[in-house]
């Protein structure tokens, strides 16, 4: 994956931009959208904003592994939700997220290291998937420990953990009201939403998050025609590196008959020479490789990939096996329920983009991205957006 994957350049945050600006915004949701949303208003100027996020952590599906098991593999912290940057220039995507953003130039400098795995489809070497897949990853830090330290550290005086937005009133003109789970009631003159594509899912038969009026059919429909699938991941910790660079449990050709429904045995730890533990990581994406798995629960789930572990390997998964493995199943989210939105036409992606009440509600995520969706990157520009259009849109530019 090389680093056209990712966003050139990233919509200017104007700083000061929005100085005078007396307008209120809501956010919905504490995920990578929000939280650049949340940035790129402070850094125009905005004095009134709030992050409302429903579960008690930040990231969304940014999230690190738990202290019990860094601390087993050396006190290195690993990825359990989106762990590339899908770019063969990881650093100069980094530092275009926080263009306009960042405090100092250096503070964006991140240690990363080269990826490029030897391939394997079961147990046959892949030479032109090694040739052609050159990827970066992050060596000490993860996608969650950048995202809270560059962006999230910022503006962190304005989150509000465990507070759900149950729903969103826009039926009038002037203030939309936000009606929490605890029974109160905010009112604000902008409210971006970040909700993933699944809860919107949910949300258009009536659960998790109500919108008054209902969301109209252009949006409704555009909804139901992409799609956001199961999607797990499992990091176990091995006493030996039996395992290659990267394995999948399929073959090349239903690689590509079906490129985004996958299932991937890897060694998290390559690269990363500074520890001295193996990591095998177990990632199923899509309806097929963990729909299939989606009634277990995390024991029998990690018991189900150990399996498939020990058929490739001998057996070797079981006998190297220490401790507990660590399962982040995001279908299983309550406010998430999925892995990321698969590839479908740019015009449903147009229509999930565009705001409703008169531009008084603003939707962002990897999910409204033409271009980008699924991608870290591409979640920072649709937040950045939405937030130049919350300001905009009460005629600040």
């Amino acid at each position: 994956m090389q680093h056209h994957f990712c966003p050139s350049r990233f919509p200017p945050i104007p700083e000061g931009g929005a100085a005078g600006f007396d307008g209120k915004i809501i956010i919905a949701g504490a995920g990578v959208s929000g939280l650049f949303a949340a940035l790129s208003l402070r850094k125009m100027g905005v004095q009134e904003f709030t992050v409302l996020e429903a579960s008690d952590h930040i990231g969304g599906r940014l999230r690190a592994t738990p202290d019990e098991f860094t601390s087993a593999v050396g006190g290195q912290e690993f990825d359990v939700g989106a762990e590339w940057i899908h770019s063969t220039d990881g650093a100069r995507v980094l530092a275009s997220m926080m263009e306009d953003l960042a405090d100092d130039i250096d503070e964006t400098t991140t240690e990363l290291i080269p990826y490029q795995p030897t391939w394997h489809f079961r147990s046959r070497k892949s030479r032109l998937m090694t040739a052609l897949y050159r990827e970066t990853k992050f060596k000490t830090s993860t996608w969650h420990g950048w995202l809270k330290e560059h962006v999230y550290d910022k503006v962190k005086d304005r989150v509000e953990l465990k507070t759900p937005v149950e729903e969103i009133i826009y039926k009038q003109d002037g203030k939309v009201k936000v009606k929490l789970a605890n029974g109160a009631t905010r009112e604000a003159d902008r409210v971006i939403c970040t909700a993933s594509l699944a809860v919107l899912k949910h949300s258009i038969e009536g659960e998790l998050l109500r919108f008054d009026p209902p969301l109209p059919d252009e949006k409704q429909n555009a909804i139901r025609a992409l799609d956001m699938p199961p999607g797990f991941r499992i990091l176990f910790h091995m006493k030996e590196n039996f395992y290659n660079d990267l394995t999948l449990s399929s073959s090349f050709c239903n690689l590509l008959s079906d490129p985004n429904d996958v299932a991937l045995i890897y060694d998290a730890a390559l690269g990363k020479s500074h520890i001295d533990n193996n990591v095998l990581a177990f990632v199923a994406i899509g309806n097929k490789n963990a729909g299939q798995s989606s009634d277990q629960g995390n024991t029998e789930l990690a018991a189900a990939a150990l399996r498939r572990v020990d058929e490739l390997f001998d057996g070797k998964g079981s006998a190297n096996l220490i401790g507990e493995p660590v399962v982040q199943d995001w279908t299983k989210e309550p406010y998430i329920r999925g892995a990321y939105s698969f590839p479908g036409p740019a015009k449903y992606r147009v229509s999930l983009g565009k705001p409703e009440g008169g531009g008084r509600v603003i939707f962002a995520g990897e999910h409204t991205s033409k271009k980008h969706f699924s991608l870290v990157p591409g979640a920072a520009y649709e937040g950045r957006r939405a937030a130049l259009e919350a300001v905009a849109s009460l005629g600040n530019f």
